[in-house]
């Protein structure tokens, strides 16, 4: 039997969250445990799992890389699960921790502002190797900062119009997806719009709730994550 980890990255986001990323990833037959980098111990405690996945946070990349969670979460990427060699799937705050972790640059949205709503993706040449990035993408978005520049190594497979790197891969085992795959449109106007109401004016306020009404098509971004962990690879 594989052993998958969910690696939960925020201290705020509980368990409903946390099921709807399983939901989403776990396969038949597999064993998921749920780690926190907030635990002393979590570097040992994530050795010898067959697969990750890095959960969205609060947290900012940049900001908090000085706090023990981040810190204990970017030391373990760089000297433990990146060389593993296991298959490392990140999800919002995970993709921009993996990027860091690998030498890539992160930093504030282009435009400057939070990014909240219902982002479309566009899938480049370099997708079109999997089938899943023949289906449209539409997920829910979430960030003040975004992935700026790729590890080395790093190949952009998405981008939108809000930022250049939605979608990317380091190798052929650490995929990391900006927007948040997971996340239903339930979530985005029950948990995301309210905590990130203070940050918007009225009229672009109005923008979010116009967006919050389109439709998300999060197929195809799921099931590529889920080729990667029930392969090991893309």
């Amino acid at each position: 039997m594989k052993r998958f980890a969910l690696v939960s990255c925020s201290e705020r986001l509980g368990e409903e969250f946390q099921h709807m990323l399983l939901a989403c990833f776990a396969g038949e037959g597999e064993q998921w445990n749920v780690l926190s980098p907030a635990d002393p111990d979590f570097a040992e405690a994530a050795a010898g799992y067959d697969g990750y996945v890095l959960s969205g946070s609060e947290k900012s990349v940049m900001d908090d890389a000085h706090t023990p969670p981040v810190q204990r979460l970017l030391e373990w990427l760089r000297h433990r699960a990146l060389p593993s060699g296991s298959p490392v799937l990140g999800i919002c705050f995970g993709a921009q921790a993996l990027a860091a972790a690998g030498g890539g640059k992160v930093g504030r949205n282009p435009g400057g502002g939070f990014r909240l709503g219902v982002e479309s993706i566009r899938w480049n040449d370099a997708a079109s190797r999997w089938p899943e990035a023949a289906q449209p993408a539409a997920i829910v978005a979430s960030h003040g900062e975004c992935v700026l520049d790729l590890p080395p190594g790093g190949v952009g497979l998405a981008s939108s119009a809000s930022i250049p790197h939605e979608v990317f891969l380091v190798g052929d085992r650490v995929l990391g997806i900006q927007g948040h795959p997971e996340m239903s449109a339930h979530a985005l106007k029950s948990h995301f719009m309210p905590l990130h109401r203070p940050l918007f004016p009225a009229q672009a306020w109005q923008a979010v709730e116009r967006e919050a009404e389109l439709p998300l098509q999060r197929d195809g971004m799921v099931a590529l994550g889920r080729r990667l962990l029930a392969q090991g690879r893309l």
